[in-house]
C-alpha cells in the first residue's frame, strides 16, 4: 500500500518539529507549510491524504484555509483536522462550518494525536475505496449498456467453447436465449455454414496469420445470403480462460464486392470477342479498301456486322443483369445436363482444345441450387485459371460431374498445369472482404482468382476444395452444391 501523505500547516516551527517526530516513525510522508497560502500551494502540488491545520495563524487563518480547500474540487474531500488552543463552543462550530472533520486541542496528547491521525486516514482509505468501487461499477454499467446496444454480436466463451455470456445482438444472430451455455460451434451449426471449413478446425485458437473466420447462411428462395465475420479478441491472461468473440454482419461488403467482381468478369468476357471481330473487320476494310474487290469487302463487312449484332446482344444482357436482382439462385436452377454444353462453350471461347466432360446420363434431369449465370461465372473462372497458369497455356482439362445419390452434386475440375504450395492451397478459398486485394479478387503472390468462386459457392450453400494432383503436375478443384 502507498504511504499516506500528511500536510501540516502551522506558523510555529516548533510544532512542525514535534508533530514530525511523532508521526514520521509511523511511515507517513509529511510536508510542512508555515502559512495558509503556502499550505494551499503544497496541497495542490501533493494532494495529501490528511491536512493538520492550525487555526490561529497571521494573515489567512485556519478557517479561511479550510474553506479554500473545500471550494477546490480536487481537494474538497481531503480530511482536515484542526489544531487549536481555542476551547470555546463557538470556535468549534465555526470550524465545522468551514469544513473541518475533527479537532485536536493544544497542548495535545501524543497518543491521542497518533490515534486521531490513524483513524482519519483509515476512514479516508475506505472512502477512496468505496468511491473507486462506485466508479468501477458505473463504468461497467456504461460498458455493459454499450455492448448490449452494439450492432455487433459479442460473446464470452471458455476454452471448452461453452458460452458464458452473449449480448443481445449475438443472441439474435444465433437465435439463442440468455440462458444458453452450449458450445458455440453447435449453436452456429444450427443455421450457418463454416467458411472455409478448414479455418474452423483449430477453434477457438486464433489463426496463425490473424485472419478472421467466416459464417454464411446460404441464400434461399425466401431470404438472401447472410455473412458474418468472426474475430477473437487478443489472448486473455494465463489465469483467465475466457475468450471474447465478436460477430460482425459483413453481408453488404461481401455481396457488393462479389457483385462487382462478377460484373467485371462478365464484362471482360462478353465484350472482348465481338469487339475483336468488329475492329479486325473494320481495320481490314480501312487498310485494303483501295485494292479489295466488292465481294471481299462485303464478306469482311458481314463479319463486322455479325460482331456488332453480338455486341448489341451482349450489352443488352449486361443491362438486364444491372436491372435484375443479384441473387445467386435466381428463379431458375441449372440442370446437370446443361453443364456439359456450358463447359464446351466456355472452353471454345478460351481456346482450350483438350477438354473432357464426364457425367452420368441418369443424373441429367437433376438440377443444382444455383442459377445458370452464376454457374457460368464459376466454370469460366476455373477453366480460365487452368489455361492461364499452365506453362504453355494449353492444358488438358477433365471435368467430372459426380453425385452422392440424393442431396449433393460435385463438379471436379482437374488440369495438368502448376503445383501449388501448402500456403497457397490454405489461402485459396478464403471468401473474406479484403479491400487491399486487386479489383479482380486475385490474391497477391498467388494469381488465383478463386475468391469470387468461393463467395458464390458458399452463398449457395456449397463447399470448395483444392488440392494438388497425386499422379502428376496440376491441381484438382472440387465444388459441391445442393441438388434440387
Amino acid at each position: 500500500m502507498d504511504r499516506s501523505t500528511i500536510l501540516l500547516i502551522d506558523d510555529n516551527p516548533q510544532i512542525h518539529s514535534i508533530i514530525a517526530d511523532l508521526l514520521r516513525p509511523l511511515d507517513y510522508q509529511i510536508f510542512s507549510a508555515l502559512n495558509g497560502q503556502e499550505g494551499l500551494d503544497l496541497a495542490n502540488q501533493h494532494r495529501p491524504d490528511l491536512v493538520l491545520l492550525d487555526v490561529m495563524m497571521p494573515g489567512m487563518d485556519g478557517f479561511a484555509v479550510c474553506q479554500a480547500l473545500r471550494s477546490d474540487p480536487h481537494l474538497s474531500k481531503v480530511p482536515v483536522i484542526m489544531i487549536t488552543a481555542l476551547d470555546d463552543r463557538g470556535s468549534r462550530l465555526r470550524g465545522f462550518e468551514s469544513g473541518a472533520d475533527d479537532f485536536i486541542g493544544k497542548p495535545f496528547d501524543t497518543i491521542e494525536l497518533r490515534a486521531r491521525v490513524a483513524t482519519v486516514l483509515r476512514l479516508n482509505r475506505y472512502r477512496l475505496l468505496l468511491e473507486e468501487q462506485e466508479r468501477t461499477a458505473a463504468e461497467k454499467a456504461r460498458f455493459a449498456w454499450v455492448v448490449e446496444q452494439s450492432d455487433d454480436g459479442y460473446l464470452i466463451i471458455n476454452h471448452s467453447d461453452e458460452i458464458q455470456y452473449s449480448n443481445q445482438r449475438a443472441r439474435e444472430l444465433l437465435s439463442i436465449g440468455t440462458d444458453e451455455h452450449s458450445p458455440l460451434l453447435s449453436c452456429i451449426a444450427r443455421q450457418y455454414t463454416f467458411a472455409p471449413q478448414q479455418s474452423w478446425a483449430s477453434w477457438p485458437l486464433p489463426l496463425s496469420d490473424g485472419a478472421p473466420r467466416m459464417l454464411v447462411r446460404p441464400e434461399t428462395r425466401m431470404s438472401s445470403e447472410f455473412w458474418i465475420q468472426v474475430d477473437l479478441a487478443s489472448q486473455p491472461p494465463i489465469s483467465d480462460d475466457r475468450i471474447v468473440v465478436r460477430m460482425r454482419d459483413v453481408t453488404t461488403q461481401i455481396t457488393s464486392q462479389r457483385d462487382m467482381w462478377t460484373f467485371h468478369a462478365m464484362m471482360a468476357h462478353k465484350l472482348r470477342t465481338p469487339l475483336v471481330s468488329i475492329l479486325g473487320g473494320l481495320t481490314l476494310i480501312n487498310d485494303g479498301a483501295a485494292t479489295m474487290n466488292r465481294e471481299g469487302i462485303a464478306h469482311i463487312a458481314e463479319i463486322a456486322i455479325a460482331g456488332t449484332r453480338r455486341l448489341k446482344s451482349e450489352i443488352e444482357d449486361i443491362l438486364h443483369y444491372l436491372q435484375s436482382s443479384s441473387d445467386l439462385q435466381g428463379h431458375t436452377r441449372i440442370g446437370i445436363g446443361q453443364i456439359k454444353a456450358l463447359v464446351s462453350d466456355i472452353a471454345h471461347e478460351l481456346g482450350i482444345t483438350s477438354i473432357e466432360v464426364i457425367g452420368h446420363e441418369a443424373e441429367v434431369l437433376r438440377h443444382i441450387a444455383i442459377s445458370e449465370s452464376s454457374m457460368e461465372v464459376v466454370l469460366r473462372e476455373l477453366l480460365e485459371n487452368a489455361r492461364k497458369f499452365h506453362p504453355y497455356q494449353k492444358p488438358y482439362v477433365r471435368v467430372e460431374i459426380l453425385s452422392d445419390g440424393e442431396n449433393l452434386i460435385s463438379i471436379r475440375v482437374t488440369d495438368d498445369g502448376v503445383t501449388l504450395s501448402p500456403e497457397q492451397i490454405s489461402a485459396a478459398w478464403r471468401p473474406y472482404y479484403q479491400g487491399e486485394r486487386s479489383f479482380t479478387g486475385q490474391i497477391d503472390g498467388m494469381g488465383l482468382g478463386l475468391a469470387l468462386v468461393a463467395r458464390i459457392i458458399y452463398a449457395a450453400g456449397g463447399h470448395c476444395a483444392l488440392s494438388n494432383r497425386n499422379d502428376g503436375p496440376g491441381i484438382m478443384v472440387e465444388i459441391s452444391l445442393p441438388s434440387v
